[in-house]
């Protein structure tokens, strides 16, 4: 469980240096690498939720 929250703080934190380090370059991409990252987000949650339902978990 812990490992599972550490994992989870390690990649926000990666996903908002990433979008920090893109909007010192250029912001407008910065929203873009932001809503590409959200979106990735949400379809592996989606998948992760069916597949819980799937097993009966959810």
């Amino acid at each position: 469980m812990r490992l599972d929250i550490l994992s989870w703080v390690a990649g926000l934190l990666g996903f908002a240096l990433l979008v920090a380090g893109v909007w010192q370059i250029y912001q407008p991409a910065a929203f873009i690498v932001a809503g590409v990252g959200l979106l990735v987000w949400a379809k592996l949650a989606d998948q992760a939720s069916a597949q819980m339902i799937e097993r009966g978990g959810g």
